[in-house]
């Protein structure tokens, strides 16, 4: 009887704790700082959905990595990450705007 009630106990403990939303976005929480390169940012977030680069007059190779990620703030939204590079060296992070998403259609807020 005590391990069927253990067992069961457990079980719920997993699920419960695996049914975490997100909150806050990981971008602004995780140890993400200028300085790191490329590579180690793709090492942790994978692969950006979408990618710019441009060289300036001086030569320096500036480049933008798009990530999205889905925020539970009472309703989910949409959120647009912008790490922006200097010659595969992250210079900043800017997040771009919000959207709020709908079942039915995305809302732009």
């Amino acid at each position: 009887m005590n391990n069927i009630l253990f067992s069961l106990l457990l079980i719920v403990t997993v699920i419960t704790c695996s049914c975490t939303v997100q909150k806050q976005s990981r971008f602004t929480t995780d140890r993400i700082k200028p300085g790191m390169t490329k590579e180690a940012v793709i090492a942790l977030y994978g692969k950006p959905y979408k990618e710019s680069t441009f060289t300036d007059s001086n030569h320096v190779v500036h480049e933008h990595l798009y990530y999205k990620e889905h925020i539970w703030v009472r309703n989910w939204y949409e959120i647009n990450n912008i790490l922006h590079f200097q010659n595969s060296v992250l210079q900043s992070l800017e997040q771009g705007d919000e959207h709020l998403v709908d079942k039915r259609e995305v809302v732009v807020k």
